[in-house]
This record gives C-alpha cells, structure tokens and sequence, in this order.
C-alpha cells in the first residue's frame, strides 16, 4: 500500500475504528491498542480493496478481531486495570450530554456485552442493514437479528427504569 493512500484511509476511518474499539473495550488505553494493532495490520498487509466500502468493513472486522483477541489473553481474563477499578466515571473521562435522556442512553449502551453493543453501533450509527452486519462480523443474519432485539429489550427495559426515576 502507498504512503499516501494510508494515510487518506486512516484519516477518513480512524474514528469508526475508535468508536468500535471503545465500545467493545471500554477503556481509552485499551482502544487505543486495538485501532494502532487495526491501522498496523492494514499497513503491514497486502490487500486489495475493490473499493471504499470493502475498506471500511475490513478494517471493522480486524477491529473486532483485535478486540475479541484483547479479551482472550490470558492477561485480560486475569487482570482487572485501574481504569475498571476506579468507576464507570473513569472510563471515558467527564462527558457531557445535552440531555439527562443522552447520558442514560450511553450508560444503557456500555452496560451491554461486547456482543449486542457492536451490532448496536454498526446497526445505528454507521446505519449497516442486518445482511451486512452479518458479512462484516462473519455471523448469521438471523443471529445479527436476533442480538438487536436482545440489545432493544434490554436497553428498553433499563431506559423504562431511568426515565420513571425522573
């Protein structure tokens, strides 16, 4: 790949693959890793891309490689980091929402296993149809499906329960 080129697609993908990352891992540091390991494989691999979009789902899916491997070190499984010690308010730092709704909304989000919050953000955020998901994380339409509805049900019921605090 030429210099130039790479750094036309990490300028324009960086922030999906970090938004990824930090999803799945929920830690800056731990996300951090995981986009550096995404952008290396793409700088030291040699793949043919037929266009933009097969570019933006292979870096997705090393993305999610990458976090699914971080999890599965023996470290990881062993190891609790100061960041998840420390609270929920020391993972991302002081955020700020417009609204009480927006900040329930990402709480109930990042309450959610690695497994529902990634087919949440690529459904949602990055507007992908089932059938795409399905190809960019290597899984079967029907269980693409059948974790929205899992992830809905959940995130309605926890959203049910902070909004009737109010």
């Amino acid at each position: 790949m030429q210099h130039l080129d790479y750094e036309q697609i990490t300028e324009k993908y960086i922030d999906t693959v970090y938004r990824i990352a930090i999803s799945y891992t929920k830690t800056q540091a731990d996300a951090d890793d995981v986009v550096q390991q995404t952008f290396l494989k793409l700088l030291t691999k040699n793949v043919v891309f037929a266009d933009e979009e097969h570019v933006k789902r292979w870096l997705i899916r090393v993305c999610v490689n990458e976090c699914n491997s971080l999890f599965s070190s023996f470290w990881r499984k062993n190891v609790i980091s100061m960041e998840e010690a420390g609270g929920p308010e020391q993972i991302l730092g002081e955020l700020q929402f417009e609204s009480r709704q927006h900040s329930d909304l990402f709480d109930a989000i990042r309450s959610l296993s690695p497994k529902l919050r990634v087919v949440i953000y690529l459904f949602y955020y990055e507007g992908y149809a089932t059938k795409d998901i399905a190809e960019i994380l290597h899984m079967k339409e029907a269980t693409v499906r059948t974790r929205l509805v899992s992830a809905r049900k959940i995130l309605k019921e926890q959203l049910k329960e902070a909004w009737e605090d109010e």
